[in-house]
């Protein structure tokens, strides 16, 4: 059975998911990270906003590229295959019609799905439809948090399972997306109720320390989420140690 991560970013799976994966893959099992917006930006002046990103990220204008090597790096540290899509980061999409930025400010980011966007959510079920296996499992995120990016990424997923359900062998699993989840308001409203299997997966101390090691790859993404890499790795720890583990969610009536 193959396992494959749809990653909104170059990075979210494995801050979500990365002593998991490497549990899965020390075990045998042929598993692969798909990172959805890992496209290089469009020749336009950049926004506002991503400028001051590639500031806070320390990256400059090749952000994209850096970001990749990283996401490299970390899939290695889990002995991971992986697949870098091509579309945009939100921070780099305007609107076709117009030029205009589609997501101009932070709070935008984590608001709802832009209307120019909601053809590319189509796209990227076909280009998913097109490439994946016919009998993998899939794994892709709640959207936990509201970030944009995941809005696209599980629409799209969603909409790939329920459209070719008769043709394929697809399952589908979530992943809550951490470190949203530390927030209790976001945590809170992960399901929990009738129709959900929830299964609860260990992470061995082998597993916890090259999932540390992984997230440290993404050095221009720790700085957003955390102090340092110590706070990075106490906060791992401990999330680990409060979940028992990396928890999946599978909804039957997906």
């Amino acid at each position: 059975m193959d396992w494959i991560y749809i990653s909104p970013h170059l990075d979210d799976v494995v801050l979500s998911c990365g002593g998991l994966v490497w549990e899965q893959a020390h075990q045998g099992e042929p598993v692969a990270i798909w990172t959805v917006c890992a496209g290089d930006p469009p020749a336009l002046p950049f926004s506002p906003l991503a400028e001051t990103l590639h500031t806070r990220w320390q990256t400059g204008p090749a952000a994209v590229a850096q970001r990749r090597l990283e996401d490299e790096v970390a899939c290695r540290e889990l002995h991971v295959a992986f697949r870098h899509l091509s579309v945009p980061d939100c921070i780099y999409r305007h609107s076709p019609a117009d030029g205009e930025v589609l997501y101009a400010t932070e709070e935008a980011i984590c608001g709802p799905l832009h209307p120019a966007d909601a053809g590319l959510v189509e796209e990227l079920s076909r280009l998913l439809a097109n490439d994946l296996p016919r009998s993998a499992t899939l794994v892709c995120p709640f959207a936990a948090g509201g970030h944009v990016d995941h809005q696209l990424t599980r629409a799209a997923v969603e909409r790939l399972v329920q459209r070719d359900a008769s043709t394929s062998q697809w399952s589908l699993w979530y992943y809550a997306d951490y470190p949203y989840v530390r927030d209790p308001l976001v945590r809170a409203g992960l399901p929990m109720g009738v129709g959900w299997d929830v299964r609860t997966f260990p992470v061995s101390t082998p597993a916890l320390s090259a999932w540390g090691k992984a997230v440290a790859a993404y050095a221009s993404q720790i700085s957003t989420f955390w102090m340092d890499l110590d706070s990075m790795r106490v906060d791992l720890q401990n999330y680990a140690l409060q979940e028992g583990g990396v928890r999946l969610w599978a909804y039957s009536c997906v």
